[in-house]
């Protein structure tokens, strides 16, 4: 697979997530829109049916004062109403009036009470004769609250059944004296406004043309009756309440969890009229949106949910992408593996074959050919050991298979051997070789065929890249914890860029260093992980003056010299 093949993946991937994503905050935000929507026409729904239950309360209470009026005996009609001015907390004042003679109660003048004199005054339309005693319900229109038609529909059921029980009692009662008597006069109930105040009087006449008497209600009494019928604070959803205004937008009676602020509108209106003209009920959202805390935990429930769907969408497909980039890149970097490998066994057996040939003829006569040839052979077979280690080293660090066998190991002793070894191979590459190893015996816990592979992936290092610099040095430390062993040379070092990758497998600094100079890219690799399987650690520094110095460190312990198990 192509990087762009990766990349077109990638899009594919993201841009339907994105779309998806879209698509389901617009069906979140409509979702939204209809729970606020539903949670509207049900707070209106239940002030209609609250604004229905204090209009049916209203009517009630009075009718009750009407079936009353018309059963007063008229023997002893002001001294009745009199009475119910003490006794009933819904009459606020009675009267009795005369077309002819005018108002008979209470009487005008010097005698009258102060509340009396209020009533006179304020009724003098009535009482003067100018505005006949009718039900004088107030227009809608008046009221400056048109209800809409859905609105004026919606007063049914509860009202109708109730009609139906009053015209039931009418029939039933029907055979009775009074209430025959009663059936020939009229009556009815006017709300009046004074002072911007809402006022309510109930009139009774038996006959045309004959007294009228009656009585005004108490409207705050009356108030503290509808107020049985308005929902407790605790029935009321939260960011709501419910309202009864009067008609200068006065709040006589709220429900609710929080309190309005001053000059808040209501969001919902239901009047009150014909009863209550100019009265509300109203509702108030006291969060903008109108939405209840179950509709907003929705939402942002939702919306937690969906972002997480999103990110774990991109962020598996960027996952994804990034694996299938590191599988490429290893794909490549294997590819180059194989190939640099190929090459590096194909030239020691290419040499290995040719002297080994030339020896076969028995052309070469001389002594010294014949043991040059031989070296060449030997040497050649010691680097295809090396590289073929390299190799099984890396499948088997892979795979978690590496085996190491620990013994104690002289140090000093160790490098002079190994160093001796392959001197020939260091001369050969016009390398000077100085040693800096100390002559005490440094004893460590490792594995030896480990050391020496690391030893000889360094020096073959600093044969490769290094030889220019026509200098390598190695030297034997101990420091506190570790045996410090480094290997300097004069090449051209690490560029800055690379000095963290060096150890990366597969990795090298340059491809025109790659193309004049093949390899496999693990020996440092190799290196640091056996190291570091061992308790150690390959570190890069670079060398003053140009040059680089790789430093091996290994755990290091004092122990007995006259130990036998020390290997020389």
């Amino acid at each position: 697979m192509s990087r762009r093949s990766i990349i077109i993946f990638w899009l594919l991937l993201l841009v339907p997530t994105l779309v998806v994503g879209a698509a389901a905050f617009k069906l979140l935000r409509n979702e939204q829109r209809r729970i606020n929507q539903k949670v509207r026409l049900s707070a209106q729904d239940r002030a209609h049916a609250i604004g229905d239950s204090l209009q049916l309360t209203v009517e009630a209470v009075e009718d009750g004062l009407t079936e009353a009026l018309k059963r007063i005996p008229t023997d002893n009609l002001g001294e009745t109403l009199s009475s119910w001015e003490q006794r009933n907390p819904l009459v606020r004042n009675s009267f009795i009036w005369n077309q002819k003679t005018g108002l008979q109660k209470p009487k005008p003048g010097s005698s009258a009470t102060s509340e009396e004199r209020k009533f006179i005054l304020r009724y003098s339309s009535l009482i003067s004769g100018r505005i006949p005693w009718k039900t004088s319900a107030v227009e809608e229109e008046q009221t400056g609250l048109i209800q809409s038609q859905s609105i004026r529909q919606f007063k049914t059921g509860r009202q109708k059944l109730v009609e139906m029980a009053r015209q039931t009692a009418r029939e039933y009662q029907s055979s009775e004296k009074d209430f025959k008597e009663a059936l020939q006069g009229s009556a009815g109930w006017i709300p009046w406004f004074a002072e911007s105040s809402l006022y309510i009087i109930g009139w009774f006449r038996k006959e045309p043309g004959g007294i009228v008497y009656g009585v005004e209600l108490e409207v705050m009494t009356l108030l503290s009756r509808l107020i049985t019928d308005f929902p407790l604070s605790e029935a009321v959803p939260e960011g709501m309440i419910y309202a009864i205004i009067d008609g200068n937008g006065k709040i006589l009676h709220q429900a609710g969890k929080t309190r309005l602020k001053t000059g808040t509108r209501p969001d919902i209106t239901v009047s009150l009229a014909p009863c209550l003209p100019h009265w509300q009920v109203a509702v108030y959202f006291i969060d903008g949106n109108m939405m209840t805390r179950s509709g907003r935990g929705f939402i942002m429930l939702s919306g937690i949910l969906l972002a997480i769907f999103i990110v774990a969408i991109v962020f598996g497909g960027s996952l994804l992408m990034w694996q299938a980039h590191n599988n490429l890149k290893d794909a490549r970097q294997k590819t180059s593996f194989v190939s640099s490998v190929s090459h590096e066994l194909k030239t020691p057996l290419t040499s290995i074959r040719m002297y080994a040939e030339l020896l076969s003829t028995d052309r070469i006569k001389t002594p010294e050919k014949k043991k040059h040839y031989l070296q060449v052979i030997v040497t050649e077979s010691q680097r295809l050991t090396r590289l073929v280690n390299n190799v099984l080293d890396f499948s088997r660090l892979e795979q978690g298979r590496k085996r190491y066998h620990l013994e104690k190991l002289n140090m000093a002793v160790f490098l002079y051997e190994t160093i001796k070894a392959h001197s020939l191979r260091i001369q050969k590459a016009g390398l000077v070789l100085k040693e800096n190893i100390s002559d005490e015996n440094i004893i460590v816990e490792t594995d030896r065929d480990a050391m020496e592979q690391v030893l000889l992936n360094l020096v073959d290092n600093a044969i490769k890249y290094a030889s220019e610099g026509k200098e390598l040095s190695i030297a034997l430390k101990v420091r506190k914890k570790y045996c410090e062993l480094q290997v300097v040379d004069r090449g051209p070092g690490v560029p800055f860029a690379h000095r963290d990758s060096i150890f990366k497998k597969f990795h090298r600094v340059d491809d025109s260093l790659t193309a004049r100079k093949p390899g496999s890219g693990l020996g440092l690799s190799i290196s640091r992980r056996l190291l570091r399987d061992l308790g150690g650690d390959l570190l890069y520094r670079p060398r003053e003056g140009g040059g680089s110095c790789f430093i091996v460190l290994i755990p290091f312990q004092p122990v007995n010299i006259d130990d036998g198990n020390i290997k020389r």
